[in-house]
Protein backbone atom coordinates (compact mmCIF):
# COMPACT_ATOMS: atom_id res chain seq x y z
CA UNK A 1 0.00 0.00 0.00
CA UNK A 2 2.50 2.87 -0.51
CA UNK A 3 5.12 1.53 1.83
CA UNK A 4 2.57 1.84 3.91
CA UNK A 5 0.24 -0.44 5.84
CA UNK A 6 -3.00 1.20 6.72
CA UNK A 7 -5.38 -0.26 9.32
CA UNK A 8 -8.17 -0.98 8.36
CA UNK A 9 -7.10 -1.94 5.08
CA UNK A 10 -8.76 -0.40 2.01
CA UNK A 11 -10.02 -3.85 1.12
CA UNK A 12 -13.49 -5.76 1.29
CA UNK A 13 -13.94 -8.90 0.94
CA UNK A 14 -17.10 -11.13 -0.99
CA UNK A 15 -16.57 -14.79 -1.34
CA UNK A 16 -13.12 -15.06 -3.13
CA UNK A 17 -13.24 -11.44 -4.48
CA UNK A 18 -11.30 -8.55 -3.36
CA UNK A 19 -12.47 -5.37 -4.21
CA UNK A 20 -9.56 -2.84 -3.02
CA UNK A 21 -9.64 0.67 -3.38
CA UNK A 22 -7.17 3.47 -3.64
CA UNK A 23 -7.63 7.31 -4.03
CA UNK A 24 -8.59 7.05 -7.53
CA UNK A 25 -9.88 3.75 -8.49
CA UNK A 26 -11.06 0.33 -6.82
CA UNK A 27 -9.64 -2.91 -8.51
CA UNK A 28 -11.81 -6.18 -8.61
CA UNK A 29 -9.18 -9.01 -7.66
CA UNK A 30 -9.89 -13.06 -7.68
CA UNK A 31 -7.83 -14.33 -4.55
CA UNK A 32 -7.94 -17.91 -5.69
CA UNK A 33 -5.73 -16.66 -9.21
CA UNK A 34 -4.44 -12.25 -8.13
CA UNK A 35 -6.15 -11.89 -11.49
CA UNK A 36 -7.80 -8.39 -11.51
CA UNK A 37 -11.03 -8.71 -13.56
CA UNK A 38 -12.49 -5.33 -12.99
CA UNK A 39 -11.37 -1.34 -12.45
CA UNK A 40 -14.02 0.74 -11.76
CA UNK A 41 -13.02 4.68 -11.56
CA UNK A 42 -14.93 7.64 -10.77
CA UNK A 43 -16.58 9.38 -13.77
CA UNK A 44 -15.20 13.15 -12.84
CA UNK A 45 -11.40 13.34 -12.36
CA UNK A 46 -10.02 12.14 -8.34
CA UNK A 47 -9.00 15.22 -6.31
CA UNK A 48 -5.82 12.96 -5.42
CA UNK A 49 -3.14 13.70 -8.57
CA UNK A 50 -2.05 10.07 -7.73
CA UNK A 51 -3.30 6.67 -5.89
CA UNK A 52 -0.47 6.60 -3.99
CA UNK A 53 0.02 10.39 -3.00
CA UNK A 54 -2.29 10.39 0.13
CA UNK A 55 -2.47 7.01 1.36
CA UNK A 56 -5.32 7.79 4.26
CA UNK A 57 -7.83 9.24 1.26
CA UNK A 58 -8.10 5.55 0.64
CA UNK A 59 -11.13 3.43 3.05
CA UNK A 60 -12.60 0.39 2.73
CA UNK A 61 -14.99 -0.10 0.45
CA UNK A 62 -18.63 -1.20 1.79
CA UNK A 63 -20.81 -4.49 1.17
CA UNK A 64 -24.54 -3.63 1.47
CA UNK A 65 -27.43 -5.29 0.35
CA UNK A 66 -29.71 -3.43 -2.29
CA UNK A 67 -33.05 -4.49 -4.39
CA UNK A 68 -32.14 -8.18 -3.31
CA UNK A 69 -28.39 -8.18 -4.16
CA UNK A 70 -24.76 -7.65 -2.64
CA UNK A 71 -23.14 -4.12 -4.01
CA UNK A 72 -19.95 -2.84 -3.45
CA UNK A 73 -19.78 1.01 -2.17
CA UNK A 74 -16.73 2.84 -2.97
CA UNK A 75 -16.92 6.97 -2.74
CA UNK A 76 -14.08 8.84 -4.20
CA UNK A 77 -13.10 12.52 -3.52
CA UNK A 78 -13.25 14.23 -6.90
CA UNK A 79 -13.24 17.48 -8.65
CA UNK A 80 -15.59 18.55 -10.87
CA UNK A 81 -14.60 21.46 -13.47
CA UNK A 82 -16.66 25.00 -13.46
CA UNK A 83 -18.22 26.15 -16.87
CA UNK A 84 -19.15 29.36 -17.84
CA UNK A 85 -19.80 31.38 -14.61
CA UNK A 86 -20.17 28.26 -12.58
CA UNK A 87 -17.02 27.69 -10.34
CA UNK A 88 -15.32 24.44 -10.23
CA UNK A 89 -15.70 22.68 -6.77
CA UNK A 90 -14.96 18.95 -4.87
CA UNK A 91 -17.76 16.59 -4.70
CA UNK A 92 -17.62 12.82 -3.79
CA UNK A 93 -18.84 10.40 -6.14
CA UNK A 94 -20.47 7.39 -4.92
CA UNK A 95 -20.51 4.45 -6.74
CA UNK A 96 -22.42 1.02 -6.19
CA UNK A 97 -21.14 -2.13 -7.96
CA UNK A 98 -22.20 -5.32 -8.31
CA UNK A 99 -20.58 -7.88 -5.83
CA UNK A 100 -20.89 -10.85 -8.47
CA UNK A 101 -20.45 -9.36 -11.17
CA UNK A 102 -18.55 -6.21 -11.38
CA UNK A 103 -20.11 -3.77 -13.25
CA UNK A 104 -20.97 -0.20 -11.98
CA UNK A 105 -25.11 -0.31 -10.95
CA UNK A 106 -25.26 3.39 -10.16
CA UNK A 107 -23.21 6.68 -9.34
CA UNK A 108 -24.59 9.52 -6.57
CA UNK A 109 -22.68 12.75 -6.91
CA UNK A 110 -22.09 14.60 -3.09
CA UNK A 111 -21.36 18.06 -2.08
CA UNK A 112 -19.88 18.79 1.21
CA UNK A 113 -19.81 22.09 2.88
CA UNK A 114 -17.50 24.31 1.68
CA UNK A 115 -15.36 24.27 5.23
CA UNK A 116 -12.72 26.72 6.15
CA UNK A 117 -9.91 24.23 6.48
CA UNK A 118 -6.51 23.63 3.43
CA UNK A 119 -6.48 19.88 4.67
CA UNK A 120 -7.56 17.04 2.08
CA UNK A 121 -11.15 15.53 1.76
CA UNK A 122 -11.32 12.16 2.58
CA UNK A 123 -14.72 10.09 1.82
CA UNK A 124 -15.52 6.89 3.99
CA UNK A 125 -18.61 4.59 3.36
CA UNK A 126 -19.13 4.13 7.29
CA UNK A 127 -22.43 1.17 7.02
CA UNK A 128 -25.50 0.61 5.73
CA UNK A 129 -29.18 -1.03 6.48
CA UNK A 130 -32.34 -1.26 4.79
CA UNK A 131 -31.08 0.13 1.73
CA UNK A 132 -29.56 3.09 3.09
CA UNK A 133 -25.56 3.70 3.17
CA UNK A 134 -24.04 6.11 4.79
CA UNK A 135 -20.62 8.22 3.67
CA UNK A 136 -19.04 10.10 5.89
CA UNK A 137 -16.79 13.11 4.56
CA UNK A 138 -14.32 14.93 6.61
CA UNK A 139 -11.17 16.91 6.45
CA UNK A 140 -7.89 14.89 6.93
CA UNK A 141 -7.10 16.89 10.19
CA UNK A 142 -10.24 15.70 11.47
CA UNK A 143 -11.59 19.33 12.27
CA UNK A 144 -14.77 18.67 10.19
CA UNK A 145 -16.77 16.16 9.19
CA UNK A 146 -20.43 15.75 7.48
CA UNK A 147 -23.09 12.19 7.31
CA UNK A 148 -24.88 11.36 4.15
CA UNK A 149 -27.33 9.08 3.59
CA UNK A 150 -27.78 7.75 0.07
CA UNK A 151 -30.65 5.72 -1.37
CA UNK A 152 -29.20 2.50 -2.96
CA UNK A 153 -32.80 1.51 -4.02
CA UNK A 154 -33.50 4.39 -6.02
CA UNK A 155 -29.79 6.04 -6.07
CA UNK A 156 -29.96 9.99 -4.90
CA UNK A 157 -29.11 11.58 -1.56
CA UNK A 158 -31.72 11.50 1.04
CA UNK A 159 -29.96 13.70 3.54
CA UNK A 160 -27.05 15.01 5.13
CA UNK A 161 -26.10 16.06 8.36
CA UNK A 162 -22.99 18.73 9.44
CA UNK A 163 -20.34 18.72 12.05
CA UNK A 164 -21.58 14.88 12.88
CA UNK A 165 -18.38 12.16 12.00
CA UNK A 166 -20.36 9.20 11.59
CA UNK A 167 -19.00 6.07 12.49
CA UNK A 168 -21.08 2.94 12.86
CA UNK A 169 -24.78 1.64 11.55
CA UNK A 170 -27.14 -0.32 12.77
CA UNK A 171 -30.85 -0.95 13.01
CA UNK A 172 -31.94 1.48 11.11
CA UNK A 173 -29.56 4.16 13.23
CA UNK A 174 -26.65 5.83 12.29
CA UNK A 175 -24.21 6.66 15.34
CA UNK A 176 -21.36 8.86 15.92
CA UNK A 177 -20.05 11.90 17.14
CA UNK A 178 -21.41 15.61 17.07
CA UNK A 179 -18.48 17.96 16.75
CA UNK A 180 -18.40 20.66 19.28
CA UNK A 181 -15.10 22.41 19.10
CA UNK A 182 -12.27 20.32 21.06
CA UNK A 183 -15.13 18.43 22.68
CA UNK A 184 -17.54 15.91 21.09
CA UNK A 185 -20.73 14.34 21.70
CA UNK A 186 -22.03 10.99 21.11
CA UNK A 187 -25.26 10.89 19.15
CA UNK A 188 -27.37 8.92 16.60
CA UNK A 189 -29.67 9.87 13.66
CA UNK A 190 -32.34 8.20 11.77
CA UNK A 191 -31.39 6.47 8.69
CA UNK A 192 -34.01 6.89 6.93
CA UNK A 193 -34.61 10.43 7.61
CA UNK A 194 -31.42 12.08 9.09
CA UNK A 195 -33.52 12.77 12.04
CA UNK A 196 -31.83 13.14 15.85
CA UNK A 197 -32.98 10.50 17.74
CA UNK A 198 -30.50 10.94 20.68
CA UNK A 199 -27.18 12.62 21.94
CA UNK A 200 -25.20 12.04 25.06
CA UNK A 201 -22.96 13.94 27.55
CA UNK A 202 -20.06 16.11 26.34
CA UNK A 203 -16.78 14.43 26.13
CA UNK A 204 -13.36 14.07 24.10
CA UNK A 205 -12.24 11.33 22.49
CA UNK A 206 -16.09 10.00 21.24
CA UNK A 207 -15.81 7.40 18.85
CA UNK A 208 -18.40 4.54 18.50
CA UNK A 209 -18.26 1.62 16.72
CA UNK A 210 -20.93 -1.33 16.29
CA UNK A 211 -21.16 -4.03 18.91
CA UNK A 212 -23.99 -6.68 17.80
CA UNK A 213 -26.80 -6.11 16.16
CA UNK A 214 -28.64 -2.94 17.84
CA UNK A 215 -26.35 -2.12 20.14
CA UNK A 216 -23.19 0.11 19.67
CA UNK A 217 -20.02 0.47 21.34
CA UNK A 218 -19.49 3.76 23.17
CA UNK A 219 -15.80 4.84 24.33
CA UNK A 220 -14.21 8.35 25.21
CA UNK A 221 -12.71 10.05 27.93
CA UNK A 222 -14.85 12.22 30.78
CA UNK A 223 -13.79 15.72 30.42
CA UNK A 224 -13.43 16.20 34.31
CA UNK A 225 -10.79 14.05 34.76
CA UNK A 226 -9.71 12.80 31.82
CA UNK A 227 -10.74 9.52 32.56
CA UNK A 228 -11.86 6.55 29.74
CA UNK A 229 -15.63 5.03 29.90
CA UNK A 230 -16.38 1.92 27.15
CA UNK A 231 -20.48 1.21 26.98
CA UNK A 232 -22.74 -0.43 25.24
CA UNK A 233 -25.47 1.46 24.37
CA UNK A 234 -29.04 0.79 22.54
CA UNK A 235 -28.52 2.11 18.85
CA UNK A 236 -32.40 3.55 18.74
CA UNK A 237 -32.21 5.16 22.20
CA UNK A 238 -28.73 6.42 23.28
CA UNK A 239 -29.59 4.14 26.38
CA UNK A 240 -26.62 2.92 28.42
CA UNK A 241 -27.27 -0.75 29.03
CA UNK A 242 -24.17 -1.97 30.06
CA UNK A 243 -20.54 -0.24 31.11
CA UNK A 244 -17.73 -1.97 30.20
CA UNK A 245 -14.81 -3.15 32.36
CA UNK A 246 -12.72 0.14 33.49
CA UNK A 247 -9.11 -0.87 33.06
CA UNK A 248 -10.32 -1.90 29.05
CA UNK A 249 -8.00 0.70 27.76
CA UNK A 250 -8.56 4.41 26.84
CA UNK A 251 -10.59 5.65 24.16
CA UNK A 252 -8.55 4.60 21.29
CA UNK A 253 -8.89 1.02 22.07
CA UNK A 254 -10.24 -1.17 18.92
CA UNK A 255 -12.68 -3.51 19.68
CA UNK A 256 -13.88 -5.98 16.85
CA UNK A 257 -17.34 -7.62 16.63
CA UNK A 258 -16.95 -11.52 15.68
CA UNK A 259 -20.52 -11.63 13.99
CA UNK A 260 -21.32 -14.30 16.47
CA UNK A 261 -21.71 -12.52 20.18
CA UNK A 262 -18.36 -11.96 21.06
CA UNK A 263 -16.74 -8.70 21.07
CA UNK A 264 -12.57 -8.47 21.32
CA UNK A 265 -11.03 -5.85 21.93
CA UNK A 266 -7.21 -5.29 22.30
CA UNK A 267 -4.19 -2.62 22.91
CA UNK A 268 -1.33 -1.96 23.57
CA UNK A 269 2.61 -2.43 22.32
CA UNK A 270 5.13 -4.90 22.88
CA UNK A 271 5.12 -7.13 26.34
CA UNK A 272 1.88 -4.72 27.78
CA UNK A 273 -0.18 -5.95 25.05
CA UNK A 274 -3.72 -6.62 26.91
CA UNK A 275 -6.89 -8.76 25.21
CA UNK A 276 -10.62 -8.55 26.54
CA UNK A 277 -13.31 -11.07 25.06
CA UNK A 278 -16.76 -9.54 25.66
CA UNK A 279 -20.40 -10.57 25.39
CA UNK A 280 -21.66 -8.39 23.15
CA UNK A 281 -24.84 -8.69 24.02
CA UNK A 282 -24.17 -8.16 28.03
CA UNK A 283 -20.48 -6.88 28.03
CA UNK A 284 -20.03 -9.38 29.91
CA UNK A 285 -16.15 -10.51 30.45
CA UNK A 286 -15.04 -14.19 28.88
CA UNK A 287 -11.79 -13.92 28.95
CA UNK A 288 -8.61 -11.68 29.25
CA UNK A 289 -5.38 -12.22 28.83
CA UNK A 290 -2.42 -11.88 29.91
CA UNK A 291 -3.04 -14.47 32.59
CA UNK A 292 -0.41 -14.53 35.15
CA UNK A 293 -1.68 -18.14 36.83
CA UNK A 294 -1.82 -19.72 33.14
CA UNK A 295 1.44 -18.57 32.18
CA UNK A 296 -0.34 -17.09 29.18
CA UNK A 297 0.56 -13.70 27.24
CA UNK A 298 -1.34 -11.45 25.34
CA UNK A 299 -1.60 -11.33 21.25
CA UNK A 300 -1.27 -9.08 18.97
CA UNK A 301 -5.06 -9.22 17.50
CA UNK A 302 -5.05 -8.66 13.82
CA UNK A 303 -8.70 -9.61 13.44
CA UNK A 304 -11.91 -11.47 14.88
CA UNK A 305 -14.74 -13.30 12.72
CA UNK A 306 -17.00 -16.14 13.61
CA UNK A 307 -15.92 -17.09 16.94
CA UNK A 308 -12.07 -17.18 16.19
CA UNK A 309 -9.79 -14.69 17.15
CA UNK A 310 -6.50 -14.35 15.00
CA UNK A 311 -3.36 -12.54 15.66
CA UNK A 312 -0.11 -13.06 16.85
CA UNK A 313 2.98 -13.31 19.64
CA UNK A 314 6.65 -14.02 19.45
CA UNK A 315 5.99 -17.25 18.74
CA UNK A 316 4.37 -16.69 15.49
CA UNK A 317 0.30 -16.66 14.37
CA UNK A 318 -2.07 -17.82 16.64
CA UNK A 319 -5.52 -18.04 16.87
CA UNK A 320 -8.11 -18.01 19.95
CA UNK A 321 -11.63 -19.20 20.23
CA UNK A 322 -13.46 -16.42 20.94
CA UNK A 323 -15.84 -17.18 23.61
CA UNK A 324 -13.20 -18.78 26.05
CA UNK A 325 -10.28 -17.40 25.21
CA UNK A 326 -8.33 -20.73 24.74
CA UNK A 327 -5.65 -21.25 22.36
CA UNK A 328 -6.73 -23.49 18.86
CA UNK A 329 -4.27 -24.68 16.29
CA UNK A 330 -2.21 -21.88 14.35
CA UNK A 331 -3.73 -20.94 11.02
CA UNK A 332 -0.02 -20.17 10.39
CA UNK A 333 -1.24 -16.86 9.36
CA UNK A 334 -2.78 -13.74 11.00
CA UNK A 335 -4.86 -12.33 8.91
CA UNK A 336 -6.07 -9.09 8.59
CA UNK A 337 -9.31 -9.33 7.11
CA UNK A 338 -10.84 -12.68 6.60
CA UNK A 339 -14.12 -14.76 5.96
CA UNK A 340 -15.65 -18.06 4.84
CA UNK A 341 -13.37 -18.22 1.49
CA UNK A 342 -10.64 -15.96 1.91
CA UNK A 343 -8.37 -14.65 4.56
CA UNK A 344 -5.55 -11.85 3.55
CA UNK A 345 -2.55 -11.67 5.83
CA UNK A 346 1.19 -10.09 5.41
CA UNK A 347 3.45 -12.12 4.22
CA UNK A 348 7.04 -11.45 3.36
CA UNK A 349 6.44 -9.74 0.43
CA UNK A 350 2.97 -7.90 0.73
CA UNK A 351 -0.06 -8.45 1.07
CA UNK A 352 -0.84 -12.27 0.99
CA UNK A 353 -4.58 -14.20 -0.13
CA UNK A 354 -4.98 -17.82 2.01
CA UNK A 355 -8.23 -19.94 1.18
CA UNK A 356 -9.88 -19.96 4.92
CA UNK A 357 -12.98 -22.19 5.75
CA UNK A 358 -15.99 -21.40 7.14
Amino acid sequence: MGGTLNSPLPIALYKTTAFITTASRMRVMDTVSGKVTATISPHSTPESGSEWASPGQASAPLLATSAGARVVIAPFVVKLSGTGTQASHVAVEVTATDADTGRVLCRVTLRPPEWDSAADLQATAVGADHGVAVIRVSTSDDEYSAAYGVDLNRPRQLWSVDEFEADAVTSQTVAGALLEGDEQRPAGFDLATGKRLWQGSVGTGVGVGPASPGLLHVRGEDPDNADPYHRLVDARTGRTLHTLPADLGDSDTDCTYDGLGVMVCAYGMGGSRVAYGLDATDGKVLWHLPDKQADRIAPKVTTAWHGRVYGETTNGAIALDARTGKDLPSPGAAPLLVNESTGIGLGDSGLTAYPTSS
